[in-house]
């Protein structure tokens, strides 16, 4: 019956209107890209970190690679963003806790030049690593859509969590809170696996 109605309103051969649906089926297959295609990655828990090559604040370049046998929490902020700003004294604490782990907090500001970062960390009272993704094209890659957002990466380079907000108060049964985080951390250096 719907093909009665269809047909009496646009005339057309059965074979047309197969035509015309593989033809629809084609583009719609053309569309489609697949993982392998040459598209940019996006961070997801249990894939390889995309790999990130970035200035630093207090000068040199920094390769995620070069951080391979730590476990690495990868925060990204703005000095604009409030929630970046209530996090910050505690993803220090977590670098301080941590500091004679084989741990590293890389934390890369989105697209601000170093005299608006500078006064913001001293502010706080901020020192750890901070690296610029001044074009963005690191945050794309990682997927990020909004700010603050944190991965934490294994020793081999895997995405093993990570989080859109801030961190929260809270102890280690608390996800995303500081005493979380670490308990995270230790079991990823013992080669365990981290709670979802």
């Amino acid at each position: 019956m719907q093909w009665q109605i269809l047909h009496r309103r646009f005339p057309a051969s059965p074979a047309l209107v197969v035509a015309m649906l593989e033809m629809i089926a084609i583009t719609s297959c053309a569309s489609f890209r697949s993982p392998t295609d040459s598209a940019p990655t996006i961070a997801r828990v249990g894939q390889p970190a995309p790999e990130l090559n970035l200035p630093m604040l207090d000068g040199g370049v920094k390769l995620l690679g070069q951080e391979r046998g730590k476990v690495v929490l990868l925060n990204f902020w703005a000095t604009w963003c409030i929630p970046c700003r209530t996090e910050m004294p505690e993803l220090q604490r977590l670098a301080d806790d941590l500091q004679a782990q084989p741990f590293s907090l890389l934390s890369i500001d989105l697209q601000e030049d170093p005299p608006t970062i500078r006064p913001f960390l001293d502010d706080i009272g901020v020192h750890f690593a901070v690296l610029l993704d001044q074009s963005g094209d690191v945050t794309q890659r990682y997927g990020v859509r909004a700010l603050p957002a944190t991965f934490l990466i294994d020793r081999s380079g895997v995405v093993r969590q990570q989080r859109l907000g801030p961190l929260v108060e809270g102890g280690e049964q608390t996800q995303w809170s500081r005493p979380w985080i670490a308990s995270q951390v230790a079991l990823l250096l013992e080669g365990g696996e981290p709670q979802r």
